[in-house]
């Protein structure tokens, strides 16, 4: 026996005396809403308790054999659901009703619940109840030795539960009908074996021994057929046992017949036959006992169900004439909304508009200070180069050779400084995407050079982490400070070592350091020598802090921090 499971002054008074009617009807209907709503969701709540309390006694029915008011149980609880129409209720009700017409032996009417509870499942996309429905008409054609379509139903609930959960209470519980099905119609024992055998592993695996009997006695009646009596009569009494601890009434009818069969075949057949006579007149009796009652609950049922559909029939007729009679009163509603809507629209492109303007104005603004930094970072290195060219070119002529010579070299190494100061320039602002490490490897570069013909070691620290684009103007101010800290070292240092860090994780930090002579930071002009104001001045325009450390034969250190 298998355990189975849906509107000039009369203008504006006639306008005045419509809005007001709208607020009115707006405002009751509202009050309504909110009233049906709450009534809607304590019901909902009743109504599940109830739902909930009707099912606990209909176990209590099942379990003590009392099927007909079982079915009862459950038909009260489906009338409940369908009220709420809740499509995963409604399916798993209809499974319950299905269920205790299979216990009551009327396989067509369980078979009509159980496609109905599937077809439901496969609408709404019930993946937990999917497998359910399909199983348990799987059973039904088992019963009713349809070997191709219980294969069919069976195969397809397996699949279900293979490929998209873990149940493997139920997954033990299809292998076991499988089985059976190979037992008593196809007779592929060695099939039904393998089934009973992936049965017990599943039920093994989900830790519970719900279907564990069920599974013995799939094993007896294996035994049985052939003809090895002592194993079968010994999985037989395993399954009453353990049925007897938790089983319903049914359960326990079905071990004492499979054993009291294996007993039977185990000494005078005979006893097998009377054996079978008498579950048959048990079956005939039950159906003549409760077939008045289960006709009486099933006409109840549908009766109600009819006075209710009528019900809900005159309900609706009446809030289609409510909808009708309302429907003049909303349209100058809906035409002040619309006009409201339109101002609203409006008012909306005028903001976004003038929102515009403000960020076309701040980008000017922003494209504004962006020239005064190049003009003046041109103005600054370029220019006083240049004027310094143009006054060496317009001097009087050296008079001697080495003079003259001289002259040239200072010249020819300022309109070098000139083009670097320049190419530097041109590098940044033609960049579309300038990244601190792209600055790191300039920088990396320009000291190299510079440092080319001195016997100082060069030493690069760089630990760039989360690396962004940076604004090509900001990473030329950038690089002009550590450019100017790195001439100070060669100009001043005389340093063997000098040490540059380039650091990027919340904030920039670049340390450029070395082990020189230093200077006296209390002595004005030697900090005025360094160019420590011109540092300050350039760090402030971006929004950064520099920090000068030395003593005098001790080296100087330079931190910049963004």
């Amino acid at each position: 026996m298998y355990y189975t499971l849906d509107g000039i002054y009369f203008l504006r008074f006639r306008l005045n005396n419509y809005i007001r009617k709208i607020y009115l009807v707006m405002r009751n209907l509202q009050v309504i809403l909110v009233c049906v709503m709450s009534g809607v969701f304590i019901t909902n709540i009743f109504s599940q308790d109830t739902i909930d309390s009707l099912y606990k006694i209909s176990q209590q029915q099942f379990s003590s054999g009392n099927y007909a008011d079982a079915l009862n149980s459950n038909f009260k609880a489906l009338k409940i659901i369908e009220e709420g129409k809740d499509c995963n209720l409604l399916a798993y009700g209809n499974i319950k009703v299905g269920k205790m017409y299979y216990f009551l032996h009327d396989k067509q009417l369980a078979l009509h619940y159980f496609f109905k509870s599937s077809r439901m499942a496969d609408s709404c996309n019930i993946d937990s109840l999917k497998h359910l429905s399909l199983y348990n008409i799987g059973v039904i054609y088992t019963e009713k030795g349809k070997n191709d379509s219980a294969l069919f139903f069976l195969n397809r609930a397996k699949n279900i539960l293979e490929k998209d959960t873990a149940d493997y209470n139920n997954l033990a519980k299809v292998n076991a009908v499988l089985a059976d099905l190979h037992l008593l119609h196809t007779h592929n024992l060695e099939l039904a074996l393998k089934y009973i055998k992936d049965a017990e592993k599943y039920a093994e695996k989900s830790g519970s021994k719900d279907w564990m009997p069920f599974i013995q006695i799939k094993y007896s009646i294996y035994y049985r057929l052939i003809k090895n009596y002592p194993m079968a009569i010994k999985h037989a009494q395993i399954a009453l046992e353990l049925y007897e601890k938790n089983g319903a009434v049914e359960d326990k009818m079905y071990a004492l017949y499979v054993l009291a069969g294996s007993f039977a075949l185990s000494g005078d057949s005979k006893s097998y036959g009377l054996f079978q006579k008498l579950f048959a007149l048990k079956d005939s009796v039950f159906k003549i006992e409760t077939a008045k009652k289960i006709a009486d609950y099933r006409t109840l049922y549908e009766t109600e169900k009819k006075e209710k559909e009528n019900i809900l029939l005159n309900e609706k007729n009446k809030v289609n004439q409510l909808q009708i009679d309302s429907k003049n009163k909303t349209i100058i509603g809906l035409l002040i909304c619309l006009l409201l809507f339109i101002i609203i629209v409006f008012w909306r492109i005028s903001v976004i508009n003038l929102k515009k303007k403000e960020r076309l104005l701040e980008a000017q603004q922003k494209l504004q200070i962006e020239r005064e930094r190049i003009s003046r970072d041109l103005h600054d290195n370029v220019g006083g180069q240049l004027s310094y060219v143009l006054f060496s070119l317009e001097a009087n002529e050296e008079t001697t050779a080495e003079k003259r010579k001289e002259k040239s070299t200072d010249l020819a190494s300022s309109i070098r400084s000139i083009t670097r100061n320049l190419r530097e320039t041109i590098w940044a602002l033609n960049q579309e995407k300038l990244s601190l490490k792209n600055l790191s490897d300039k920088l990396k570069i320009y000291t190299r050079n510079i440092f080319t013909y001195t016997n100082t070691q060069i030493r690069f620290k760089e630990t760039i982490e989360n690396d962004s684009e940076l604004n090509p103007a900001f990473a030329l101010s950038l690089f002009r400070i550590c450019q100017e800290a790195v001439n100070n070292a060669f100009k001043h240092a005389n340093a063997t070592e000098l040490v540059i860090s380039i650091e990027r994780k919340e904030k920039i930090t670049i340390i450029i350091s070395d082990n020189g002579i230093g200077f006296d930071r209390n002595n004005v002009n030697e900090v005025e020598h360094y160019g420590l104001a011109n540092l300050l001045t350039r760090s402030k325009e971006i929004n950064a802090t520099i920090n000068m450390e030395s003593a005098v034969n001790n080296g100087c250190k330079v931190t910049l921090v963004v």
